[in-house]
Formats: C-alpha cells, structure tokens, sequence
C-alpha cells in the first residue's frame, strides 16, 4: 500500500513496532543510552528501518525503561529481529546491563501502548484493539480541532492551518489523551477474547457506541 495524501489528511500504510522493556540499575544509566545508540546505528543499516524511541523510567522509584523500534512493516521488523545483528547486540545488553522483555507489535501504534505491559510471557496487544483505541482517542480531537482552531488559523492558508491542526492534535494525543485512555482500558486490552468474551464484546460495544456519539454530537455542532 503507497502513501495517500489528500490535501486534509495523509493516510499511511500500518508500520510495525518493536518494543523493549529493560530493567536498568540506576548506576548503568548512562552505559544503558550508550549500548541503545549502538544496536540504533546497526539497526540503520536495516532495510525498512524507521525510527528508535527511549523512554527513561516515567516514575522516581521506577529502574524501567521503555525502547521503542519501528519498522515500515512486520517483515522488515522480522527480519531485524532474527539478524544476527540485532542478537549480538542484545546478548551485549543482557550481559551488562541484565534481562529484558521484548515485545513485537504489528502496527505503529507501539510507543502508546508499550507501558502497558511488561509482562515477556503475555500475548501481544491485538492490531485491532490498538486501532480502536487510537481511533476513539483521535476522531474528536480531529473534529474538535477543525471545528473550533482552524477556523481562527484560516487566513494563514490551508497547507499552515492543517500543519498547525496537526501538531495540535498530536500533541494532545501524545501527551494528554493516549496515556490516559490506554491506562483506563488496559484490562480489555490486554485480556485475550477467549479469556472473557463478554469484556472483549462490551468493549468494542462501548468504543463503538461513543464514536456513534461523537459523530451525532459533531453533525449538529458542524451541521
């Protein structure tokens, strides 16, 4: 799938996130970032490389931090992980600064989701309940920003106005919204369907339910 762009919106193809949660001594800190920098620049060198994000412990007496790997998709990201590349380094990064948990999730949405789970023996999170929740947490924000900031942006021109929308609606996704919907719905999230049908249900009832809400809410404000 190639990239779409429209002049309001830039619809991308699904990437693929590796994440890695580290339990690091606060003493081997900085050897921690050192070692991260270098599996990054071997991991350049891969094809279908995207981009490598470190989250230091989000809590004083927490030691955990987060990596975040993202590939342009899951064979990229496969073929990364079985390299003999990426093993010798990992091996390095287990033998100096202890065990991991590794993570493998087949959409771009890992940086959102990675703290919710550092458990190395539990089931991914499914793509489609990743989608769901970013969907719930970016079709208001998106509307609100439209209906409400853009048209005090629109004598600056359109290609201004929706860069701006954007880094809006981004950022209170980033730092506001997905934090805070990801910790409320961690239990449907991280519970497989066979384990309780009746949650999984209810919770694809109630997202489903509130993006129903949402657009009966927006026709009347929009018309």
């Amino acid at each position: 799938m190639s990239t779409v762009c429209t002049s309001d919106i830039d619809v991308r193809p699904a990437e693929a996130s590796m994440v890695i949660v580290h339990q690091v001594p606060p003493q081997l800190a900085d050897r921690f970032v050192e070692l991260q920098e270098e599996i990054t620049v071997a991991a350049k060198q891969a094809p279908g490389y995207v981009k490598t994000q470190v989250y230091p412990p989000a809590a004083t007496d927490s030691n955990q931090w987060v990596a975040v790997m993202t590939f342009a998709d899951q064979d990229s990201l496969n073929r990364w992980y079985e390299s003999s590349e990426r093993i010798d380094r990992a091996a390095k990064i287990s033998e100096e600064i202890g065990e991991f948990s590794v993570k493998k999730m087949p959409t771009g949405f890992g940086a959102w989701f990675a703290r919710l789970d550092d458990d190395a023996a539990s089931d991914q999170l499914p793509g489609w309940k990743m989608v769901m929740v970013v969907l719930l947490a970016l079709y208001p924000t998106v509307m609100l920003t439209t209906a409400f900031v853009n048209p005090w942006l629109s004598g600056l021109g359109l290609a201004v106005t929706i860069l701006l929308g954007n880094i809006l609606s981004v950022s209170l996704l980033q730092w506001v919204l997905m934090p805070q919907l990801t910790n409320f719905m961690q239990r449907w999230l991280r519970t497989p369907f066979a384990q309780a049908p009746l949650l999984n249900i209810g919770g694809v009832l109630g997202i489903t339910a509130l993006l129903l809400g949402f657009t009966m809410l927006f026709r009347l404000i929009t018309g």
